[in-house]
């Protein structure tokens, strides 16, 4: 049946998350079920690292089935969902010596993915061509301002002072087993795995995923002069997959989300630096249902908090269990008493 999940090697999974492994493995112990859910936090949903958000996870546009690809695999280096905590606001990434308009979030889309476009001056946004990858179609467009506020029809390293860029990402991808030469998707070979969700043992024999994701980020001070950068933006997305096993169908949704608040990052030429204030607010949601069975569900949910100290404080909840942790700046990692 679906739902007899390995517990031992999702155990082992978590354990190498570092610090807070005995918080993460030991939350929830009553229900072995949502435990074995907790994997489907180690990655993004498909499509979603398109967007604009604090999570570092990569997705290469194919089906996970909860599976990372090739360079998303666990939990990120910070011990963090979602592949982990973006190098900008980990305080990972320099401005470069002479390069100041670099930098975290720097740059004419603001720390997002680069795109071929042209600007529309009927709506003062430059537009993006959308990028089609194995059935998930994903667009942006992007709004540049001096510091008195006038739109301007490209991004200047002296005078632009704001980057807005608005991101989606949707469609339909389609999972097949070949069992001839390993799993495929849309007709070519997916990531390495042996077609099964995390922690379970049955094989997934066909999928279809859909996504549906968009961000919204602004970043200011970025002009020529600028000493500080500020960050604010949501993010969200909705990965529902449909498909058989070796056991029977079953239906599988992941959702998540971010805010950043109000994140301030000081600028200093050829050095990285980390933020001094703001909040960033991480949600995941999974659920799991084979048919015939009750839905098993799971949650995590972290707030990253920056005073102006060399710590952060990061308050994590798991399926309703709630401890406050720290992370040393830059690029520390969660420690949780």
């Amino acid at each position: 049946m679906m739902r007899t999940f390995r517990v031992a090697s999702l155990a082992a999974l978590l354990l190498s998350t570092g610090a807070c492994a005995d918080f993460l493995t030991s939350s929830n112990e009553a229900s072995a079920d949502s435990q074995a859910l907790t994997a489907a936090f180690s990655t993004v949903p498909v499509g979603f690292a398109n967007n604009s958000s604090s999570y570092s996870g990569e997705s290469d546009g194919v089906t996970s089935l909860w599976l990372p690809g090739r360079h998303a695999r666990g939990f990120g280096r910070e011990g963090l969902m979602g592949g982990g905590l973006g190098d900008a606001f980990a305080g990972a990434m320099s401005a470069g010596r002479g390069f100041g308009h670099h930098g975290p979030f720097g740059g004419r889309f603001g720390g997002g993915r680069t795109c071929d476009g042209a600007f529309d001056a009927s709506t003062g946004w430059f537009v993006c061509a959308p990028a089609v990858r194995n059935g998930v179609t994903a667009t942006q467009q992007v709004q540049y301002k001096a510091a008195a506020g006038a739109v301007q029809a490209a991004f200047d390293t002296a005078t632009t002072n704001s980057v807005q860029v608005q991101s989606s990402a949707a469609g339909t991808v389609s999972y097949v087993k070949d069992s001839t030469h390993g799993p495929s998707w849309g007709g070519r070979k997916g990531p390495p795995h042996i077609g099964r969700l995390i922690g379970d043992s049955n094989t997934v024999l066909t999928a279809n995923t859909t996504v549906s994701h968009r961000s919204d980020r602004l970043v200011t001070g970025l002009a020529t002069g600028s000493t500080r950068r500020t960050v604010a933006g949501t993010s969200a997305g909705d990965e529902s997959t449909t498909g058989t096993t070796s056991a029977g169908t079953f239906t599988a949704r992941r959702v998540a989300a971010d805010t950043t608040r109000g994140v301030v990052i000081p600028i200093a030429d050829g050095k990285p630096t980390y933020p001094v204030e703001g909040t960033v607010i991480r949600v995941m949601n999974a659920s799991f249902t084979v048919t015939g069975a009750s839905p098993v569900t799971a949650s995590r949910r972290e707030v990253i908090t920056y005073d102006g100290s060399s710590t952060a404080t990061i308050v994590i909840t798991i399926n309703g269990d709630t401890k406050t942790c720290t992370m040393a700046l830059p690029k520390g990692r969660p420690v949780c008493p």
